[in-house]
């Protein structure tokens, strides 16, 4: 017996009318998500501008400053950088070091003389002249060994490599005759942004046109000069690493900007794969266990380029330390179990024991400060970082400088 008319539609019906529930669901839920980050966006906006409002730039110095071969420099004279974390003053003398006083030989040449290279951690952003862990460490230096026995000159700059290391030290060095080289090695940023324009092109300032070195066929680390404004001198640039474009893109949104160093966003950036890399690429590099083969050529020019500071640091008949400063992961525990934490291919200290054991073989010093930074951390009960920038604090740069003066290794002479 055939069913009625109106049985037999029901079902059809009731498959429309859920069909149309699920699609208004969805609707509904994806016009929610886009009203709910549109106001979380013009939230942070908000904050983002209240927060630009606390900024203060006087002075000329600190900024960046064209080199023709660096491809920058920091830029010289006084300064004062303020925001809603810090407020930074200084002086960046005629050698492009953040001193806080001018160069000068002749008071300089019965000092015990030591040169500090490195990155933003050493330059430092987020403090002042004076409370760089350099200037910290002449500090105490002089207060162990009596006034004016030692001077410390500060030659880092936000956004260096080890190939700006080595350049400054090759053209600097014979300027200030160090009796010490210390490198301040930013496992930050260290081993990833190493690599020159034909393999994918540096993290900082890879538009501007500077020396850099390279490995040839031979194995032997060359000179080589950037600069994309001339064809012949400029080699082919790989495709920028996606992970690489993701954050540019999100680097447009107040949201991505004010997160980004939340618990949420990091352990997002350390498990979200694009491409072959994590959006915290720089990280993995540094906590891998085993070195993967797509760091494996970093890792190679990173020894060239330490071996070749090591010899240009005994031209100057001086002595080379490397000092290993960490990263928020490395520190503090809850951003190690958030992120890399759960991985049984990564470690805190990987990096620092790689690197550790390969100064012994050549009998270079190395410093580490990762258990002095967490230690002190736990005691104190907070970051000795600034939370938003990242960098150091004043308490962190004390810290690192108050570890490298408890090894001893900086004396009167070291020859």
């Amino acid at each position: 017996m055939p069913k009625p008319i109106s049985e037999a539609t029901s079902k059809p019906r009731r498959r429309i009318s859920r069909r149309r529930k699920l699609l208004f669901i969805s609707v509904s839920l994806v016009f929610g998500l886009f009203v709910a980050s549109l106001i979380t966006e013009i939230s942070f906006r908000i904050v983002e501008a209240r927060q630009q409002a606390q900024l203060v730039r006087e002075g000329t110095g600190f900024g960046w400053e064209n080199h023709e071969r660096w491809g920058w420099a920091m830029a010289r004279g006084k300064y004062r950088r303020a925001t809603h974390e810090f407020d930074m003053r200084g002086l960046v003398n005629d050698l492009w070091m953040n001193d806080g006083i001018d160069y000068d030989a002749e008071a300089d040449q019965d000092c015990v003389r030591i040169l500090a290279l490195g990155d933003s951690h050493t330059a430092a952003v987020g403090v002042s002249s004076h409370e760089t862990w350099v200037a910290v460490l002449q500090r105490l230096l002089n207060q162990k060994h009596g006034a004016n026995t030692f001077r410390c000159y500060n030659s880092g700059a936000a956004g260096y490599s080890l190939h700006q290391y080595l350049l400054r030290l090759i053209d600097q060095g014979p300027i200030v005759k160090p009796d010490y080289v210390i490198v301040g090695f930013s496992f930050a940023t260290d081993l990833y942004d190493l690599l020159p324009p034909e393999r994918g092109g540096w993290v900082y300032g890879e538009n501007r046109p500077r020396a850099y070195f390279d490995i040839n066929a031979a194995g032997a680390l060359v000179e080589k000069y950037w600069d994309s404004s001339i064809d012949s001198q400029a080699p082919a640039k790989q495709t920028v690493p996606v992970s690489r474009r993701i954050k540019r893109v999100l680097g447009n949104f107040a949201t991505f900007r004010q997160l980004r160093r939340s618990t949420l966003a990091l352990a997002i950036g350390s498990r979200l794969k694009l491409g072959s890399e994590s959006l915290w690429p720089n990280m993995e590099i540094v906590l891998e266990k085993e070195i993967s083969p797509k760091h494996q050529y970093q890792w190679d020019l990173n020894g060239k380029l330490l071996e070749r500071i090591h010899v240009e640091t005994k031209k100057l008949n001086a002595e080379l330390i490397v000092l290993g400063i960490p990263y928020l992961p490395q520190v503090y525990d809850d951003v190690w179990k958030s992120t890399f934490g759960g991985n049984e291919s990564y470690s805190r200290n990987a990096a620092a024991v790689r690197i550790a054991a390969w100064c012994q073989q050549r009998g270079i010093h190395y410093v580490e400060t990762l258990d002095s930074l967490r230690i002190e951390s736990r005691s104190r009960g907070h970051w000795l970082h600034h939370r938003a920038d990242a960098h150091p604090n004043t308490e962190g740069h004390e810290v690192i400088a108050s570890t490298l003066l408890d090894t001893n290794l900086l004396q009167r002479k070291p020859y």
